[in-house]
């Protein structure tokens, strides 16, 4: 396997015309807070249902026998206030390829304005060391696609 340089995807987070990849989430009274705004944490729940949505339809192997990915950093920015009622729909993309890494990149949408932003690190891990692992040629190939595209090739 030949060396792979990290590759950055670089585009404006904060509009939703750099999205491919959607999902529409209704915000429910529980996500408030007792002056009635949506809590950081429910935008980070919000979040982490779109990535694992985007990950599962984009058919990426999340689970594998020998290899998995582990979460290992996010990075939230807040930049509007939500309120209940309402439906916000959350775009996903590939940020960052790396070696052994892939970023990800949401943006929280309520209407047209992005009420937030979180850039997500997902390690490739061998399972039976618990190591990161380089991510072999063929996912790489098939990232490579997602992150222009918001679907994998068949």
């Amino acid at each position: 396997m030949s060396e792979t340089l990290p590759i950055d995807f670089e585009f404006d987070a904060k509009s939703a015309a750099n999205y491919a990849c959607w999902h529409e989430m209704t915000l429910r009274f529980q996500d408030l807070d007792p002056l009635g705004h949506v809590t950081s944490l429910s935008f980070l729940t919000l979040f982490e249902t779109a990535r694992i949505l985007y990950v599962r339809e984009a058919g990426l192997p999340f689970a594998m026998p020998k290899e998995t990915w582990m979460l290992v950093n996010l990075n939230a920015d807040y930049h509007a206030q939500m309120h209940f009622p309402g439906t916000i729909r959350t775009g996903t993309r590939l940020k960052r390829l790396g070696r052994t890494s892939i970023t990800t990149i949401q943006g929280l949408f309520n209407g047209d304005t992005c009420a937030a932003n979180l850039t997500s690190v997902l390690v490739h891990v061998d399972r039976s060391t618990d190591k990161a692992a380089i991510i072999p040629d063929e996912l790489r190939g098939a990232l490579e696609t997602l992150s222009t595209t918001g679907a994998l090739s068949s």
